[in-house]
């Protein structure tokens, strides 16, 4: 939590205003912008600023490309298949979810949320998001990702799930290349 918050303090005060209203309260654009006393367009390109920064510092910590790689590659292909129980085998006992802009939860909470990708026809696939490693979502047969979730490991276990299924609109943003 401490390392959270650190990284949120390390952000100019507007692109810090615009990722907590917009991406972890939930705010529309508009609201945040409201709030903010300012624009839609100044606070999405604090948003993009904002979360890039943010996006840079958790590279920083991140393993290897090597491991993270084989890490993602081997959650996307039990995801794929729909071994849910394989896909849970992987996350560990601690690993935090956040469902951003929707919910957090922790340790075996977590293992709920593949439920709901149970009912759908999403398919992940590794890829380069700004220079990280992530995994692009693919709502059916669509060539182009509907939105992104970034996984950290540790020891081969999940340990944080950050699911961006519920800000669509970061894909539009987003520079990617294949991984």
């Amino acid at each position: 939590m401490r390392g959270a918050l650190a990284r949120f303090l390390t952000l100019p005060i507007t692109q810090r205003s615009a990722v907590i209203l917009k991406d972890v309260l939930g705010h529309s654009l508009e609201e945040t912008a409201e709030t903010m006393g300012t624009t839609i367009m100044a606070v999405k390109a604090a948003l993009v600023r904002g979360r890039k920064s943010l996006l840079d510092e958790a590279r920083d910590e991140s393993v290897p490309t090597s491991d993270a790689r084989r890490d993602l590659e081997r959650y996307a292909s039990l995801f794929n298949a729909r071994d849910w129980d394989g896909v849970r085998a992987l996350v560990g006992d601690d690993c935090r979810l956040d469902l951003v802009a929707k919910s957090q939860r922790r340790g075996k909470e977590v293992g709920l949320y593949f439920g709901n990708y149970a009912k759908t026809d999403v398919k992940l696939r590794v890829v380069r998001l700004e220079g990280q490693l992530a995994l692009a979502a693919h709502d059916g047969n669509a060539e182009v990702p509907s939105y992104f979730i970034l996984l950290a490991f540790e020891g081969g276990k999940v340990t944080t799930i950050r699911d961006y299924r519920y800000v669509p609109y970061i894909a539009l943003e987003a520079e990617i290349e294949k991984a």
